[in-house]
Formats: structure tokens, sequence, C-alpha cells
């Protein structure tokens, strides 16, 4: 009886470490790319411009750099950047194509002294 009971523990113990390091949630999307987006006005970057990225659903500000940075899996989406423009038009649509392990760049112009509607 106590050889079943090692046995048994010994087993318990081999599959726990084979489960080390693992993700415990097996549906969590793996963020393998990097899509940095810069918003500038001549030359400088703006801060606060809000960024969406349309499928994911994600949604980010620019920093006092006038960049922000989205972690995703490799894919094609569509950036939304809420910028200023001259005369009445909708925010700039752009499609991004991130590759595994590697980080898209992307550059946004704001125009700071047009007011949008």
């Amino acid at each position: 009886m106590r050889r079943k009971i090692l046995f048994v523990l010994g087993l318990l113990a081999a599959a726990c470490l084979s489960c080390a390091g693992r993700s415990t949630t097996p549906t969590a999307p793996m963020t393998d790319s990097q899509l940095q987006v810069t918003v500038v006005w001549q030359g400088r970057g703006v801060a606060d411009v809000r960024l969406d990225l349309l499928e994911p659903s994600l949604t980010r500000t620019t920093d006092a750099m006038g960049i922000a940075v989205f972690r995703v899996p490799a894919g094609t989406y569509t950036l939304r950047a809420h910028v200023n423009g001259p005369g009445p038009r909708m925010p700039p649509d752009v499609s991004v194509t991130t590759r595994p392990g590697e980080v898209e760049r992307v550059q946004v112009t704001d125009c700071v002294p047009c007011v949008s509607p």
C-alpha cells in the first residue's frame, strides 16, 4: 500500500512539474507584436491624443512625447487617430499590419491650430 501511495505522489509531482511555466489561461491571446503610434505637429509630439485600434477595441492616449503603444497579436488592424484637421472631417483611419516579434511604427500628423468639428 505504501508503494502505491509513493507511486501516485510521484505521478502527481511529475504532472505538476510538466505544467510549470505554462499559462493558466489557454485562451489568453498572444501579444507577440507591438504597434507604436506617434502623433506629431511640425516635428514635435502631441500629447493626449486619443487613438483607437478598432478590431480588438483598444484605446490609448499619447504620452508627453506623442507616443502610444499597443501590444497585440500579429495581424492587420484599423487605427483611428482622433486628430484635428482643416475643415469638417472624420478622424483618419489607417490600416496597419503587425508581424510576430516586431514593432510596427506609424506616424500620424495632427493640426494643433486647427479646430476639430
